[in-house]
């Protein structure tokens, strides 16, 4: 929460970025439901005294939990995330993929070639580290799970385009999704940015610093993995279209379907 704040008010302060409202509504997406999950476990450490009001658990649960709501609900803001970056996107690959339903031979091969060069989990390296890099070596193997996660994050993004196009507007568990990595991809930069700046300035306990990195980006990594492979159509992980019967079936019904256990045909 720290570092993505910081990071964000640093980039607000500096009149190069005049828009900063996706990275904005990144961090509070995070930082509130952090904050929830933070209180939530304080109390259950307490057990049933977190639930006295002789400590101030109770409230401060009661309080996290408006965060949630407050300044644009957190699912609104996954929406807003998702649709912002994805127009960005759509501008940047508008002809490739118009090329691609075009059938035009040339894109379709390299394609076809780059996704199996992708099949194979080739080793993505964008320069975070080395010579020119801003990650310090230290933080070599964190960088690198960013670097993987941000390129085939914009392979995911290039094929849900092309399959849904301007319909993507409707597809919100995918883009729940697509919101879900981007806040995770924000968070590993800041952090690895963070840890990386208290390396070189010799900041005390910058070896504390440099664990939390590598720890939040290797969860952050796992957690993207995931949803990219969720956002794969064909992949036994999406379960997108069974949740949509699953939603067509109780609305049409407006009831629970499911028999009561004891229930019997007898």
């Amino acid at each position: 929460m720290e570092s993505m704040t910081y990071l964000t008010a640093g980039m607000l302060d500096q009149p190069e970025f005049p828009d900063c409202s996706i990275e904005a509504a990144m961090v509070k997406v995070f930082s509130s439901e952090s904050a929830w999950q933070c209180v939530s476990e304080a109390l259950q450490i307490l057990g049933g005294s977190g639930y006295m009001k002789d400590y101030p658990y109770e409230r401060m649960l009661r309080d996290a939990r408006i965060l949630l709501i407050f300044e644009g609900t957190n699912e609104i803001l996954r929406m807003f995330i998702a649709l912002t970056g994805m127009q960005h996107a759509g501008r940047i690959l508008t002809a490739r993929i118009h090329e691609l339903k075009r059938g035009n031979v040339s894109t379709i091969v390299e394609t076809v070639g780059r996704r199996l060069r992708d099949s194979l989990r080739r080793t993505v390296d964008l320069g975070l580290t080395g010579d020119l890099g801003a990650v310090h070596p230290s933080l070599a193997e964190s960088a690198s799970k960013l670097e993987e996660n941000v390129y085939y994050f914009g392979r995911t993004v290039e094929t849900l385009l092309l399959r849904f196009g301007k319909s993507m507007v409707e597809e919100q568990l995918a883009m729940k999704r697509v919101a879900n990595v981007l806040i995770n991809l924000y968070g590993m930069t800041a952090v690895l940015s963070r840890a990386s700046r208290a390396i070189r300035v010799g900041l005390r306990n910058h070896d504390h610093e440099v664990l939390l990195a590598s720890m939040f980006c290797t969860e952050a990594y796992v957690q993207n993995l995931l949803s990219l492979s969720q956002l794969d159509k064909y992949a036994p992980e999406n379960l997108d279209e069974h949740i949509k019967k699953v939603s067509r079936q109780i609305l049409e019904k407006r009831a629970y379907l499911c028999a009561h256990p004891l229930e019997s045909t007898c």
